[in-house]
Order: C-alpha cells, then sequence, then structure tokens
C-alpha cells in the first residue's frame, strides 16, 4: 500500500532531520482509518491508514502533517493536508500550507502562503491563520483556526477549522483526541469531515468523513 511507502520516506526524512535539527521534536501517530465518502449521490466506503506528525524544527518553527490512503473497491482515496509555520515573534508567524485530494472525479492540489496568530499557554493553543493561493496570489484564499487544549493530565484536544476557496472550494473540520500512556508513548483517535463545493459553491462535488484510531511516538 502507497501508506506504508510513505511512511518509511517519512520515517527516513525525521532520521535525516534530527541531524540536521538538533533542537527538533516531533510526534508522530500511526492509525488504522474507515472512510467514507460522496461524490454526486456515489457512495464510497473503505478503510486503510491515517498517518499524523505534529512538532518542531526549532524554537520559532512548527509543522503539521496528516497524511490519509485507503482503498474504495477498484479506487485509491489520497488526502494530504500541511503546513510549516515561521514565528516572526511570540504570536505572528508566516505560514506555508499546502493540502491535495483524490477520489474518483475529485482531484484538487493547493498551496497557499499567509499569516498566523498564536497563543501558547501550559494548558491552551490557539491559532488563527489566513492566506492566499501561491500561483493565483491574491484571488483564492485559505483561513481558519485550531485550538490544542489540554483536558485531563496526559490528554488533548485538538480541534481544527479550514476553508479553502479555490477551483473546488473545500472545507474540513478536524477533532482529535490525544493520551500519553508514557513519556514517549501514547494514543490518538480522529475524526475528520470534508466538503468540497464547486468554484460558485451551489453544489457538492465531495462530501465525506474519515473516523481513525491508533497510537503516537514521540521522536
Amino acid at each position: 500500500m502507497k501508506f506504508f511507502f510513505d511512511l518509511f520516506i517519512l520515517l527516513a526524512l525525521l532520521s535525516a532531520g534530527t541531524k540536521l535539527f538538533p533542537q527538533s521534536a516531533a510526534n508522530l501517530g500511526i492509525a488504522y482509518g474507515s472512510f467514507n465518502y460522496d461524490i454526486s449521490g456515489t457512495k464510497y466506503t473503505g478503510d486503510g491508514g491515517v498517518l499524523t506528525l505534529d512538532g518542531q524544527l526549532s524554537p520559532t518553527a512548527d509543522f503539521s502533517l496528516i497524511m490519509s490512503d485507503g482503498k474504495f473497491d477498484d479506487r485509491v482515496i489520497s488526502s494530504n493536508e500541511g503546513s510549516i509555520t515561521y514565528k516572526v515573534n511570540p504570536n505572528i508567524g508566516v505560514l506555508l500550507m499546502g493540502s491535495q485530494i483524490k477520489l474518483a472525479t475529485v482531484q484538487e492540489t493547493d498551496a497557499s502562503l499567509g499569516i498566523s496568530y498564536n497563543i501558547n499557554a501550559s494548558e491552551l493553543g490557539f491559532k488563527v491563520f489566513a492566506g492566499s493561493n501561491i500561483s493565483n496570489y491574491g484571488k483564492f484564499y485559505t483561513y481558519g483556526t485550531k485550538v490544542n487544549l489540554a483536558i485531563a493530565e496526559g490528554g488533548s484536544l485538538i480541534l481544527s477549522y479550514k476553508t479553502e476557496d479555490r477551483k473546488q472550494k473545500a472545507t474540513t473540520v478536524d477533532a482529535r483526541f490525544v493520551y500519553e500512556l508514557t513519556s514517549k508513548l501514547g494514543f490518538n483517535l480522529g475524526y475528520r469531515s470534508t466538503e468540497a463545493k464547486n468554484a460558485a459553491g451551489s453544489a457538492v462535488a465531495l462530501k465525506g468523513s474519515t473516523t481513525y484510531a491508533g497510537i503516537f511516538y514521540k521522536l
């Protein structure tokens, strides 16, 4: 499965990254995912893998990545989303975002550059962001928010919302619960919904969700 190939490549890059960036740290999550999507009335249900990665390259640069790879009978779903934030001061960051989804007739890729406002406390992480498509800067926009809330000792709830205004307007909502079992190991549960409309916003091209459960490891 392509998911395991992507995982192998990612682990190799992370191994190299810890040598290039000795202050880097990351949480790597590997999970089983169940996919349910509807494209213009045709329903697709299948399963596969979900990979999550969050961490820091340095005290001023952090990153986030989620990759999904699954199978629907004879069709493959691939959905990836990532971002890198460089903080110009403790609250303001320059943000590079990218996303890609591929299933049946829906194949969309987006890369945006923007800014974010961040608040980080011991029990709360908060980010709002906005940017514009790199190839059509000033024409298509991406905006959203992300909240990381400590709700129990060793447990965190991560909520995020993002809308991409592009060829097919896409909105994604995520909810993920992570719990530390040891200083290095824990488990995560997540739910992710996606809806893509046409450019006019009058018709839904794709609508669906991913539910996943697995473990995470602190690198």
